[in-house]
């Protein structure tokens, strides 16, 4: 029976691809979700069945335990984590002495192109690795306009995002996570790369559109230059690293590279993947002003 370790198991796409493996009806194959604290995660909705493990990057200490008796491997890397070669590259070591037979790593839509991101690095490291692997490189997660948008979107009514007239076509997480646990429990995909996104490319005024609709009250987006984005994402205390590469994805999406749709996906999963409009209504409540909350 296989066991696949699961890193990042709190996150959008972690998370999701417990669930996933959870939820299947053949199970074989146990399900190692590794994380920073045990207690709290055990808690979480629909990983009840999942064997948990305390790991972190940076505390090489976990690696071992966590990888005990592991043949499958899903790789994501934390945002806050830009020093792979420190915190990502011993854990990848350690690896490739294990167990190991099959890695597949989430990356990011560009990656292979762009040296400055972190994910370029790890995607290199890993060709030299004599552990087989697959590359997921998703677009744009719709959970980035709750986890990193949603404030603003919900208290200034705005889509804040330097992105000019260039389109995105948003992936759901959940819709990653299916891939990965198909790469995970199916073979055939050593040595791939996939490129996910969702159904349709859309500008940031479509976009602003669809929440004006949905919301009840108008939703405008702002398109602030770069530079004023950065400074906002540093009032926020976010890493400078991770502002970088969100700014270079925005950038891509406004130099129109970020517009394009892949067949991936449903090639994979013989389904269409999730829909903005309809990830849009069932968070909806999410940005719903306090009041409106209040009155009901």
């Amino acid at each position: 029976m296989d066991k696949i370790l699961i890193t990042g198991a709190t996150g959008n796409v972690g998370l999701a691809t417990v669930r996933f493996l959870l939820s299947q009806d053949v199970q074989d194959y146990k399900v190692v979700a590794a994380v920073r604290g045990i207690e709290r995660a055990q808690k979480l909705e629909g990983v009840s069945k999942a064997q948990f493990v305390n790991f972190e990057f940076d505390e090489p200490k976990t690696y071992a335990a966590a990888l005990k008796g592991v043949n499958k491997l899903l790789l994501i890397r934390p945002n806050q984590i830009s020093d792979v070669s420190k915190h990502i590259f011993p854990f990848l070591d350690q690896v490739e002495k294990s167990d190991v037979k099959h890695l597949v790593f989430v990356s990011i839509v560009g990656a292979q192109r762009n040296r400055i991101f972190a994910n370029h690095r790890i995607e290199t490291h890993l060709k030299k690795m004599s552990t087989p692997h697959t590359i997921i490189r998703p677009s744009l997660y719709m959970q980035n306009l709750i986890t990193l948008h949603g404030q603003d979107i919900k208290n200034n009514d705005r889509v804040y995002i330097p992105a000019g007239a260039g389109s995105v076509n948003y992936i759901d997480a959940r819709d990653v996570a299916i891939v990965a646990g198909e790469l995970l429990t199916k073979p055939g995909h050593d040595g791939k790369e996939y490129e996910i996104t969702g159904q349709e490319p859309m500008d940031f005024y479509k976009i602003e559109a669809l929440f004006t609709k949905e919301l009840g009250r108008e939703i405008k987006y702002a398109h602030p230059s770069t530079i004023k984005f950065i400074r906002q994402k540093m009032r926020e205390k976010k890493g400078m690293p991770f502002i970088v590469t969100l700014s270079l994805l925005y950038e891509a999406a406004r130099s129109g590279k970020m517009g394009h749709v892949s067949g991936v996906f449903k090639e994979l999963t013989g389904s269409e993947p999730r829909r903005l409009e309809d990830f849009i209504h069932e968070n909806r409540l999410f940005w719903m002003k306090e009041s409106v909350f209040e009155s009901k």
